[in-house]
């Protein structure tokens, strides 16, 4: 039985719908389009969660996120990820990322690894983000420490590399961001960091939301462009033909997209919401040594990451198959309600918090083709529609949510025990508090935006 290596990439905040290897109109994914040729390319992948821990911790474990039911105010306990599985048979493990939800927090994300990288406190003049909003090096600096990391391994190893670049704020080099202008990375600027609450309240314009969509685009060729590196990097290290290769976003991004539940506000950056651009991620899967590429239509799931580990890197399964496709035609993804903080902060800024503060599920069936049926229930509230390729919808229709609950309550799903809740922890929930500019109506009036 022969043992692979793995890679797993994770683009923070990538949706589908922004790739050109899933078609999209502007050439972001260059390097991607060509990788593609020797990979298997899912076209129908979702995100477990519209945010980074549950995501995260479903793709680490293999359970859903209502099965997990791990956030940012729990931690997870040892030995029940892939990674330590890996590190038991003899691997050694890496994490490297500037998300502090993954190397800095308390949820315990980073013991799951041997080794893990996080914010650096100095570092090369090279490595600096395009902007003013953030003191963190770009996503090349992670992918050179990872490469000089794999470069000193004797055994076979596992990494995983989150990439903050195409996290808000969006930042990437003069050379990737080739659709902003200077008013809207202005704009950018004046806005702040995090300014979802703004766009949900109504202060501010949708329209300003896709404006930042531009530079979001930039950020996007960026990331494809850190991939690169790390691909040209283990072929140069000639280890590229022995490792598992995948390339994902851990969960989508919105701009101020419309919402078929009435109830539910629009898709503005991500944590709220069942909106498809949110859970529509891409999946780019590489096999050891494989060299013709094909498009998987068959709807798949992030979740499926530590089987489709055992089957190709470990080889104790059918390494031949879409490994991170449902077997059953089913995926399910949910969001719990927001927390207090976060409740405080809508208060705040939108005078009212209970319109975001509803949980969110979702149920997809396989259909056909390029095509899923999406079943989302938003509080009390639910619709289906059919999802073709990357965002066109028909047959859309209101439904009883109770099917979707349903569907989570049956005995297919077992909750599992394998965190301990933190009791008072505040520390990342209070981050979430708007950092806007007092005089944001002042300079989007100078840039012409008013």
């Amino acid at each position: 039985m022969s043992r692979h290596n793995v890679l797993v990439v994770v683009a923070d905040s990538l949706r589908a719908r922004s790739t050109s290897v899933l078609g999209y109109r502007r050439e972001t994914t260059p390097f991607l389009d060509t990788f593609a040729e020797e990979a298997t390319v899912y076209t129908q992948a979702r995100s477990p969660s519209n945010w980074t821990v549950p995501s995260h911790v479903s793709m680490f474990t293999g359970h859903e996120v209502h099965e997990h039911g791990v956030d940012h105010t729990a931690r997870l306990d040892a030995g029940h990820t892939i990674f330590e599985e890996l590190a038991e048979a003899g691997y050694d493990t890496g994490l490297f990322s500037d998300n502090p939800f993954l190397t800095d927090h308390e949820s315990g994300l980073d013991e799951v690894f041997q080794t893990a990288i996080g914010s650096p406190e100095q570092y090369d003049s090279e490595y600096e983000t395009n902007g003013s909003l953030g003191d963190w090096p770009n996503g090349f600096w992670y992918a050179d420490r990872t490469l000089e990391w794999i470069d000193d391994r004797e055994s076979e190893w596992a990494a995983c590399i989150n990439l903050m670049d195409t996290h808000r704020p969006y930042e990437p080099l003069a050379e990737y961001d080739e659709w902003s202008d200077e008013r809207s990375r202005e704009m950018q600027e004046s806005m702040g960091f995090k300014w979802h609450w703004e766009f949900l309240s109504g202060n501010l314009s949708l329209g300003f939301a896709s404006i930042l969509e531009q530079i979001y685009d930039g950020a996007v060729r960026q990331a494809d462009a850190i991939f690169e590196t790390l691909i040209r990097g283990l072929d140069e290290q000639g280890v590229l033909d022995d490792t598992l290769v995948v390339f994902a976003g851990d969960h989508g991004e919105g701009f101020g997209d419309p919402t078929a539940i009435p109830e539910e506000p629009p898709a503005v950056s991500h944590r709220i919401g069942t909106h498809d651009t949110m859970y529509h991620v891409p999946l780019i899967v590489r096999a050891p040594g494989q060299r013709h590429g094909h498009r998987v239509t068959d709807l798949a799931t992030l979740s499926r990451f530590p089987d489709a580990v055992r089957a190709i890197a470990l080889g104790d399964g059918n390494a031949d198959g879409p490994a991170f496709a449902s077997p059953n035609g089913t995926v399910v993804a949910s969001q719990a309600p927001i927390g207090p903080a976060m409740r405080e902060e809508a208060e705040r800024v939108c005078g009212d918090a209970a319109p975001f503060a509803k949980h969110a599920r979702l149920v997809y069936h396989d259909r056909p083709g390029d095509e899923v049926r999406k079943r989302a229930a938003w509080g009390d509230s639910a619709h289906e529609s059919v999802i073709k390729g990357c965002g066109g919808t028909a047959e859309d229709s209101d439904i009883d949510a109770a099917v979707v609950r349903n569907h989570f309550d049956s005995d297919r799903y077992t909750d599992v025990d394998i965190a301990t809740p933190l009791d008072g922890y505040t520390e990342f929930e209070d981050a979430s508090d708007t950092q806007f500019a007092d005089d944001l109506d002042e300079r989007l009036e100078a840039l012409g935006y008013r």
